[in-house]
C-alpha cells in the first residue's frame, strides 16, 4: 500500500468485543491475553488539518503510520514534525512507512530509511514495515530489519504481510497485518491464529460491513474504510467517526 503508486492448562477461546485470548491453531490457550481493539490509520494524504484532526483527536487507541515520500523523505517537512507530536500528545501512536519490496530491496537501503525517520523524526515510535513477503523463505530478510530497528530502541513494528503468513513471522514483529485487500475478498475469522498481535486492512465496505467486522472478529487493530479503487487510502473512511466510536 505505497503512497507512491496510489498517488496501503487449557482455555477455549473466548470472544468478547473488545478483549479476548490469544489460542494457537488448535483453539487453546497457553495464556490468557486480553487486548483493546484499536486502530491502524494509513495517513497516505497531504496534510488537511481537518482530516488530520479527526485522527489526533478521537478517544480510540491509535497506531498512526506516517508517509511523508514512500518513507521519510530527505528532509524535515515541519507539518509532519507538528504532526507526529500532536499524535503523541493526544496518546497516539505514529510509526513510520518503509517498503520492502517482498524481500528484494536491499537491506543496507531499508536500514537507511530507518536512520533516515530516527534523524528527521526523532520522536517516531515505530515502523510499518510495507510489502512483506508471506513466505517462510524470507524470514531471515525481516528479521534482520526486525533486529536492527530492536538494536535502535524499543520500537513498534507492524509487518504488513496482507495475507495469513507463516507463523513464524508473528515472531520478528509486534504486530502483523493478516488481510489488506477488497471487502468482497473478506472473511471472517483471519486474525484467530494470533489475535493480540493481527490487524486487517478492508478497503471498499460500506458502514454497515465495517460494522460488522470488527463486531465479528477479535483483531488487535482494524483499519475499515468505503474509499476504494487505485488510491483506497488518499482520505478518511465517510465513517471515521462512527468506526473510532466502536473502538474507543
Amino acid at each position: 500500500m505505497k503512497k507512491l503508486i496510489l498517488f496501503f492448562s487449557f482455555l477455549g477461546v473466548i470472544l468478547f468485543m473488545g478483549c479476548g485470548c490469544e489460542c494457537n491453531k488448535e483453539g487453546t490457550s497457553s495464556s490468557e491475553v486480553v487486548f483493546k481493539k484499536g486502530l491502524l490509520i494509513p495517513v497516505y494524504f497531504n496534510n488537511d488539518n481537518e482530516e488530520w484532526n479527526k485522527v489526533i483527536y478521537n478517544d480510540a487507541e491509535e497506531v498512526v503510520i506516517i508517509n511523508v515520500n514512500d518513507g521519510p523523505g530527505d528532509s524535515v517537512d515541519a507539518s509532519y514534525v507538528q504532526f507526529i507530536s500532536s499524535l503523541i500528545a493526544n496518546g497516539k501512536k505514529p510509526i513510520g512507512y518503509i517498503y520492502t519490496k517482498y524481500g528484494s530491496r536491499s537491506l543496507s537501503d531499508v536500514e537507511s530509511d530507518i536512520d533516515k525517520w530516527l534523524k528527521l523524526y526523532p520522536d517516531i515510535e515505530g515502523f510499518f514495515i510495507d510489502e512483506v513477503s508471506a513466505n517462510s523463505a524470507e524470514l531471515s530478510y525481516y528479521k534482520t530489519i526486525y533486529d536492527y530497528i530492536k538494536s535502535k530502541g524499543d520500537y513498534f513494528i507492524v509487518l504488513n504481510v496482507g495475507t495469513i503468513p507463516d507463523k513464524s513471522y508473528f515472531e520478528v514483529a509486534d504486530n502483523v497485518v493478516v488481510f489488506e485487500d477488497d471487502v468482497s475478498k473478506f472473511v471472517d475469522g483471519v486474525c484467530e491464529i494470533n489475535s493480540s498481535k493481527s490487524s486487517i486492512i478492508v478497503y471498499g465496505a460500506s458502514e454497515e460491513q465495517m460494522k460488522s467486522i470488527i463486531t465479528s472478529n477479535n483483531c488487535r487493530y482494524f483499519y475499515i474504510t468505503d474509499d476504494s479503487g487505485l488510491y483506497p487510502y488518499d482520505s478518511l473512511p465517510t465513517y471515521f467517526d462512527e468506526e473510532s466510536s466502536l473502538l474507543k
